[in-house]
Parts: structure tokens; sequence; C-alpha cells
């Protein structure tokens, strides 16, 4: 049988939990919330960079895409990306292992998509990303 202290516990639990979700809410000004607001234009484009052979082929403003996108990949394999409102994928391949294709949807800054035996690349960047990719010397 609970007793009056494991009731008040119980109670200061639940009531200190309610507390920390309610103030977390309030204070939610992550990239995803500016990413879906659309009050926001252009203070976050967010964009597609497709390589192959460490060579750009297509870059894609996802965040302006009003229609999705095809783009045909040439290379050893057959491949198709398609680039939808705030998103992009490998959409089929003919590759051996089709890891790309099962990767699927990516949308935020700093997600990558490969298909290794062809050599492609799907890098999403902003055009205010604060991340350091790399040093060069």
């Amino acid at each position: 049988m609970l007793k009056k202290g494991d009731v008040i516990l119980v109670l200061l639990i639940v009531f200190g939990i309610s507390l920390s979700v309610i103030v977390s809410n309030g204070n939610n000004t992550g990239t995803i919330t500016s990413w879906n607001n659309t009050n926001n234009k252009g203070k976050e484009d967010v964009f597609a960079i497709v390589k192959t052979d460490d060579r750009i082929i297509k870059t894609i403003n996802l965040t302006k895409l009003k229609k999705r996108e095809v783009v045909k990949v040439p290379g050893q394999y057959n491949e198709f990306i398609v680039a939808d409102q705030k998103k992009i994928c490998f959409m089929s391949a003919d590759c051996p292992d089709r890891l790309c294709v099962k990767a699927g949807w990516i949308s935020k800054p700093g997600q990558i998509a490969v298909c290794l035996p062809n050599r492609t690349l799907i890098k999403i960047v902003s055009n205010n990303d604060k991340t350091l990719d790399g040093i060069a010397k």
C-alpha cells in the first residue's frame, strides 16, 4: 500500500516532468521550426548537392522547390534521384546492393546519402551553416 509520502513524491515527479515539457516547448527555436515555418522566408535556404566522381552534377534549392524534380545520374549504373518539397532521395538504382535506395528521404542539413558502386553522393547543406566541415593546411 502506498503511504502519504509516496503519493506526494509521485505527484512532485509528475509536476516536475510536466513543467519541464511546458518550458521546453515554449523555447523551441530549433532548425526544424525554422525549416517548416513559412514566415522565415529568406533566413535559411536548404540545398541538395548531387555529386558524381567529385563533380557537382546538380544543386537543388529544396526550400524553394515547388514541384517534383527527377535527376538521372550518369555512370556505370542507372540511377534516378528525386527531389520533392524539402526532401530528396535515391528513387531507383540498378547497382548490386541498392543501399542508396534503402537510405530513404533526407531533408536536414548535414545528412548525406551515398551510392558507392556508382560513386554518387547527395548532401544537404544550408546557406547559413555554421558547422565546420574540415580544415586544410
